[in-house]
């Protein structure tokens, strides 16, 4: 197959990008931060995104791939650079701590006129094949869809789905943003000339609010972790984490206080970042609950590496899903020895499909999961077998080389069918 030219938009962090990028704050806002106890710091978050460019180097004569993403944190406008023979293109997010602070006191919403002018102007300059856009309900840079040139495919990826009914009864968002960001994720959405996900609940769902150019394409990211169950020395039982805990350290702290009462001495760590506000509101229901001396805050990790190291330091995952098909964390949690202890979804019992991997129980049911958390506590080889399932779980699923050779067949297959018609392989279909 001839080589391909392939734009891909998306966010993400990492060490190796972050040494190209020159990141602070000025003073007045350092001055700012400090009073409203929002320390500036950089830290790895996407990581699906930086697996999937890393799996890119190996199919350099393959792909041309060129990474538009906005930089959180750059003092310059842009940072064009080159690694391991991926072109990248970093520009300066507009949405500055006053940009937010100022669009919610006037009740503004943002337009990111500046971040979509850049991206469009890149587009046109790289002149791609195929724009692979990753995360339709990030509009800081997913609105920019929008301006692309009806003479290039648009390629979807779905990393959550905004107008899923279920997304807007579980996820901490004003009616104001979420009627906001799923309009914009709608619109795109409708723009898309292939819309792509693995999960079947969005395969059914999505075309009975959206009539899609073409049936969905049945790609996901890449989210395998390597296994590995070394060991690191233990102090908390348990562990909650996310790249912001809003996401769902509530449930895990109902479902912790009421294991307590049978294990008063256990310890939940809670790792990720967290507003003033909700560090408030989490502490004062902890109090309440009495279990002050037993939880445990580790905030925000500078690198993913970090992460790893300190969700390690607990025996057991603790992970509630509210959104999530399949969180990350879970993946995480069982490539690093962690039991995980988690929810049902559309997508978690296939964990069990040949094995016990995790523990599940229904969303919101505390008990159900404290329950499960004591399963754990209470029989030694119980926890030990849920563990070297969940480990070979892991290793079975996907690998990150594998799906990226999925989307190289998908990026072909879909320029094709742009171009000539051609219809797609239904072995991407389904």
């Amino acid at each position: 197959m001839a080589k391909i030219k392939v734009v891909m938009v998306c966010h993400f962090s990492n060490k190796l990008v972050r040494k190209h990028l020159n990141e602070g704050v000025g003073l007045l806002e350092s001055i700012v931060r400090k009073i409203i106890k929002r320390p500036f710091m950089v830290y790895d978050f996407a990581q699906w995104n930086t697996n999937a460019i890393r799996e890119f180097e190996k199919f350099t004569d393959d792909v041309e791939l060129h990474v538009i993403s906005p930089g959180y944190f750059m003092k310059d406008d842009e940072s064009v650079f080159a690694e391991n023979g991926i072109h990248y293109y970093f520009f300066r997010d507009e949405r500055s701590l006053f940009d937010k602070i100022t669009n919610r006191l006037l009740n503004r919403k943002p337009s990111y006129k500046k971040n979509c002018i850049y991206i469009k102007n890149k587009i046109a300059e790289i002149k791609p094949d195929l724009v692979h856009l990753i995360g339709a309900e990030k509009p800081n840079y997913s609105l920019a869809a929008l301006d692309v040139p009806n003479t290039i495919p648009l390629f979807v990826q779905l990393q959550t789905l905004l107008i899923d009914p279920d997304f807007r009864k579980n996820y901490p968002i004003t009616s104001k943003m979420y009627d906001y960001r799923s309009g914009i994720e709608r619109d795109i959405l409708k723009k898309a000339n292939y819309v792509c996900s693995p999960d079947e609940k969005f395969h059914k769902l999505l075309p009975s609010i959206i009539s899609l150019q073409h049936p969905m394409i049945k790609t996901g990211l890449a989210l395998t972790e390597p296994v590995d169950f070394s060991f690191e020395k233990k102090k908390f039982d348990f562990v909650y984490f996310a790249l912001n805990i809003s996401k769902a350290a509530d449930f895990a702290i109902e479902a912790f206080a009421i294991a307590c009462k049978e294990k008063p001495s256990i310890t939940l760590d809670i790792v990720g970042e967290y507003s003033s506000a909700l560090k408030a509101q989490l502490d004062s229901r902890i109090a309440e609950l009495g279990i002050q001396k037993n939880v445990f805050f580790e905030g925000k990790q500078a690198t993913h590496d970090d992460v790893i190291r300190q969700i390690k330091k607990s025996c057991f995952a603790l992970l509630p899903l509210k959104i999530d098909l399949i969180s990350g964390t879970v993946r995480e949690s069982m490539a690093n020895g962690l039991p995980v202890v988690t929810t049902i979804t559309p997508d978690t019992p296939k964990l069990n499909a040949q094995r016990e991997s995790v523990l599940l129980s229904p969303i919101g049911d505390h008990k159900a999961m404290a329950e499960n958390m004591l399963k754990l506590l209470n029989d030694v080889s119980f926890a030990k077998k849920i563990q070297e399932n969940a480990g070979i779980t892991a290793s079975e699923r996907s690998s990150n080389e594998q799906v990226i050779r999925k989307w190289i067949a998908a990026y072909h297959a879909c320029i094709e069918n742009f171009k000539n018609g051609t219809p797609i392989p239904q072995e991407l279909l389904s």
